[in-house]
């Protein structure tokens, strides 16, 4: 049996954010296809569940403090994970080998590239499994007006220096995972020669049988996230902006349901007349059926955005900025309201908020059209046939030759490709 050491930032768990919720999802469903996976990261906010296949290892200790890490070459993320107790976990792990793939997880745990030479006696595929396109999200922050010139300057040097890490694990991957065709085209522009594979994500969800949008059904929009993560404070509060006064005007109530931190809460109630804040929820149900409307609007970030579905299949009509839709089938993004502009889209959202035989023809129309399009076992299948192809590659010499390994330093410093 093919036998893959994953490795993470964290054990994914709770499953509450979309990054969890995906890497929990693909490993299940790579394992699902006959694939023994060991999973390492530091211990995450909830105990593990168990998943048929997956072993799970929690690497000692945490992540290192932000201010030391600031020093760091490496963007932020991957300075605070790339501690000495993960460093000796990795060299653990690599004795238990030998492993056919090392999955790294996300471009956080990155430097796991300068001790490739660990793995060497099993040869494996390594594959680097990504999220987003972090140079374009990172810029995008770095570009948000709203932001202060102090975290401006953060975010700026923090862009530059994801650039160029980015840059360097895809070169030095086998493979390259990606959440939309349109991230795949963004790393294989600056990675030629390695392999991408787009893996939209699944879903496994509840699926309600049925729903109808009635006079009844509040007058409200509501918006599920957790905003733990800056980019996501930063969409929030962009979204708020501009449409708290004319969704207030409107009389349209603005229902933000997920985990964020109290002081944020704090500073957002009593500033906006039609939003209503609500924590953490353990069941999203009654809040997506007491709502005519989700709203999807966020300017910072790109990739695929995990909640659509469960707008979807809870069967709730959505509103979205056009490219919060990537990766979606035409089929399933056309029964939304989608503008490029954040004004546009409040102004559809009050003109179609009272047609209930629109709002319930759009919600039955994409449940239809995604009911068989989001499902993780392909997801897994898919994977493991491209891990298999490119180990296939390496043994026939038909792949790209092998870059230097070596230390980080020597990667292309920053600012540079």
């Amino acid at each position: 049996m093919t036998r893959c050491l994953w490795l993470a930032r964290t054990l994914p768990f709770p499953l509450t954010a979309g990054d969890r919720i995906y890497t929990a999802k693909l490993a299940g469903a790579l394992a699902s296809a006959g694939v023994e996976i060991t999973f390492a990261g530091f211990a995450g906010d909830a105990p593990a569940q168990a998943i048929p296949g997956v072993t799970w290892h929690t690497v000692p200790g945490g992540p290192r403090g932000r201010l030391q890490a600031l020093a760091n070459p490496m963007p932020l993320v991957a300075a605070r994970h790339d501690t000495p107790a993960y460093r000796a976990a990795l060299r653990d792990l690599a004795a238990q080998g030998p492993w056919q793939v090392v999955v790294v997880d996300q471009y956080g745990m990155g430097w796991v590239l300068r001790h490739r030479h660990l793995f060497e006696a099993g040869r494996p595929a390594f594959v680097f499994v990504t999220h987003d396109h972090e140079e374009s999200v990172t810029k995008m922050q770095w570009q948000d007006a709203t932001a202060s010139l102090g975290k401006r300057l953060y975010l700026g040097q923090n862009y530059v220096k994801t650039r160029w890490f980015e840059r360097w694990i895809a070169r030095r991957s086998d493979l390259v995972t990606t959440i939309t065709q349109h991230d795949a085209e963004l790393f294989g522009a600056n990675a030629p020669g390695v392999a991408m594979l787009p893996l939209v994500p699944g879903y496994d969800g509840v699926r309600v049988a049925s729903r109808e949008i009635t006079a009844e059904t509040p007058r409200a929009v509501v918006l599920f996230g957790s905003y733990r993560w800056s980019a996501k404070q930063a969409n929030l509060r962009i979204f708020l902006e501009h449409a708290d006064p004319v969704l207030s005007r409107a009389g349209i109530e603005i229902r933000v349901v997920g985990d964020m931190p109290d002081d944020l809460r704090q500073q957002l109630e009593g500033r906006y007349k039609a939003a209503r804040f609500t924590g953490f929820v353990d069941d999203p149900a009654p809040h997506l059926a007491g709502a005519r409307m989700a709203v999807l609007a966020e300017p910072i970030g790109g990739g695929f955005k995990m909640k659509l579905l469960e707008y979807v299949f809870n069967r709730v009509p959505v509103a979205a900025l056009t490219a919060c839709a990537s990766g979606l089938p035409e089929s399933v993004s056309g029964e939304m309201l989608l503008e490029p502009e954040l004004d546009r889209l409040m102004q559809r959202v009050i003109a179609e908020i009272d047609d209930l035989p629109a709002l319930n023809r759009r919600q039955e129309h994409a449940f239809t059209a995604a009911e068989h399009a989001f499902d993780w076992r392909e997801r897994g299948r898919m994977l493991r046939d491209a891990i298999a192809e490119r180990r296939s590659a390496a043994a026939r010499g038909a792949g790209t030759p092998k870059p230097d390994y070596g230390a980080l330093e020597s990667a292309p410093q920053p600012g540079k490709a």
